[in-house]
């Protein structure tokens, strides 16, 4: 039996899950904004109990990589590392655009989406961004400057967008898209899905390497 632990502290709100052979159980959702170290350990103790499981049951554990704050993936990656050395089991690394853009593929099918971009703002007039056609991954998870995205997304046709950017935003920028979605909040049941075949596959993080996907550049500016 497969039971895997999920950790996403990626946004103000920490969250927690259990799955089972690639089915989702429960969800443990943080009530306190930005107080991922605190809360952390007795969110992954509630949803153990929850599931009705022990935490030496747990077959692996699967993080949220980012991109995101930067303390929260930190706390993530250090708590989860921690519980994978203790009980020996692999750790499973997905970035939210992956994630993002699995749900929404999986809300469409068996239509394949020609064209679609996940974008996630980093800072003003600088985001991160992926693209897929027709279901295919072309473009990976990147950190793009304002101009770099427009020039990526200009052309192509019935581009449906994931994004916490506004359709005003898009408009002003000269954006056309069919379709855009604001609601970026990860689906637990299609990360539940992904891992276990992740798992299946014994795709795993080398875990004492693994860092958060932090994407972000450094630029200078003179």
């Amino acid at each position: 039996m497969n039971y895997t632990l999920y950790i996403d502290a990626s946004t103000d709100l920490c969250s927690t899950a259990i799955s089972r052979n690639g089915e989702l159980l429960t969800v443990t959702e943080s009530v306190e904004m930005r107080n991922h170290a605190v809360a952390i350990n007795d969110m992954i103790a509630q949803t153990l109990s929850k599931a009705n499981i022990t935490i030496k049951q747990l077959s692996a554990i699967a993080v949220c990589s980012g991109p995101g704050s930067y303390t929260g993936l930190r706390i993530a990656m250090a708590t989860a590392k921690g519980i994978c050395y203790a009980l020996d089991i692999p750790l499973i690394l997905n970035d939210k655009l992956t994630l993002l853009a699995r749900s929404t593929i999986k809300i469409n099918n068996p239509k394949p989406i020609q064209n679609l971009a996940v974008i996630i703002t980093a800072r003003e007039t600088e985001y991160f961004i992926c693209i897929y056609e027709n279901n295919n991954c072309i473009l990976t998870p990147t950190h793009v400057l304002e101009n770099e995205m427009v020039d990526v997304l200009c052309g192509k046709e019935n581009l449906h967008i994931v994004s916490d950017v506004s359709n005003e935003k898009f408009y002003k920028l000269k954006v056309n898209f069919s379709t855009n979605n604001e609601n970026i909040k990860i689906d637990y049941h299609t990360w539940s899905e992904l891992s276990f075949e992740q798992y299946e596959r014994k795709e795993f993080a080398n875990i004492s390497t693994a860092v958060p996907l932090y994407l972000k550049q450094v630029y200078t500016h003179k």
